[in-house]
């Protein structure tokens, strides 16, 4: 009598192999790649839930100011709707503008206050700091003009944990809160992201026509998916998140925020990411980073390589793999905002 199997690693392995990945890119001309960016499009909308939705009129309250030396941050409550409000940080440089603008994600931080540079002591601060884990003041020192919003279930934004009052984040509650909705964490994410855009459109201290979209981990998740999303993210910079689904949260342990239902019946990652071109894209990865493996960055780049050949944009399409682990790297993205920004 044979011995029983019972473990499911090898069904979830052939679901991967067989699904259909039906707007996978494989344009010829750039024609071909509009009609297929449109289906991709709206195909990703349906998923992340934010089909159908209409945007608020633009407001955000002003709730206070910091001189902080090179530049003045000013913190805002953005309106995005249904009686949200979201923590807006806006680093505005002295210097006469207007100034080009970099919408930066955090990542999972307890809050956004890391990027921004506010550590909770002196060994935290040595740590993140090795990583460049400031790039949202890193940035605005740079001489950019940066908004920062703080994602849902971090910092201030942070909801009931049920029973877990230690836990650093609710991504996990709030994930699935939203899916009982039809609607995802990371659609949310890139919800407050559009919001952000909107109101960036009303000042007049920013170049018109120029946005990048950056951050790290889970900030790069937003940025890498909100680029796809809306044409006026002008440069893509994704750090430590482009990947394939499949050797990043399909066989490592991830944040319940990272899954969208039924992404792998339309597209992998580097389908995403080539939906991007011919806008500027830099996909930045540690070669060390042991939850977004580096063969399979590699692996996705080449889709994404293909789609910016067609356009023969290949110069505004980059893959920047640094020597260490899972973290951001100022010097790669300011070296990329200034050629392309």
């Amino acid at each position: 009598m044979r011995e029983a199997t019972f473990g499911l690693e090898s069904h979830v392995e052939r679901l991967y192999a067989e699904a259909p990945r039906r707007l996978a890119f494989s344009a010829q001309t750039p024609e071909a790649f509009a009609a297929w960016k449109s289906k991709l499009r709206s195909e990703l909308l349906k998923r992340l839930g934010l089909d159908g939705r209409e945007r608020p009129a633009v407001s955000a309250e002003p709730l206070a100011e910091t001189d902080c030396g090179e530049y003045v941050e000013h913190k805002y409550a953005l309106d995005v709707g249904e009686g949200v409000v979201a923590p807006m940080y806006l680093l505005v440089p002295k210097r006469s503008g207007p100034h080009k603008p970099v919408l930066v994600f955090h990542g999972h931080n307890p809050s956004v206050q890391y990027v921004l540079g506010r550590f909770p002591d002196e060994a935290v601060a040595s740590d993140r700091l090795a990583h460049d884990g400031n790039y949202a003041q890193a940035l605005a020192q740079a001489g950019y003009f940066v908004c920062a919003v703080e994602q849902r279930g971090f910092g201030e934004r942070k909801s009931r944990t049920y029973g877990k009052p230690e836990a650093p984040n609710s991504c996990r509650h709030l994930a699935f809160s939203y899916l009982m909705h039809g609607r995802t964490m990371i659609g949310e994410r890139c919800w407050d992201g559009l919001c952000a855009m909107d109101y960036l459109r009303t000042r007049d201290d920013v170049v018109p026509g120029a946005l990048a979209a950056t951050g790290n981990s889970g900030g790069g998740t937003t940025a890498l998916w909100l680029s796809a999303l809306d044409e006026r993210i002008t440069v893509c910079l994704p750090s430590c998140y482009f990947c394939s689904f499949k050797a990043s949260i399909m066989d490592l342990w991830h944040c319940e925020c990272n899954y969208v239902p039924g992404i792998l019946e339309v597209c992998e990652m580097g389908d995403l990411a080539a939906s991007i071109a011919p806008r500027a894209f830099r996909a930045i990865a540690g070669r060390d980073d042991h939850i977004f493996p580096v063969a399979a960055v590699r692996e996705q780049f080449e889709t994404v390589r293909r789609a910016y050949e067609l356009f023969g944009a290949d110069d505004r399409c980059s893959l920047a793999v640094h020597d260490g682990p899972h973290a951001y790297k100022v010097k790669l993205a300011v070296e990329w905002l200034d050629r392309w920004l």
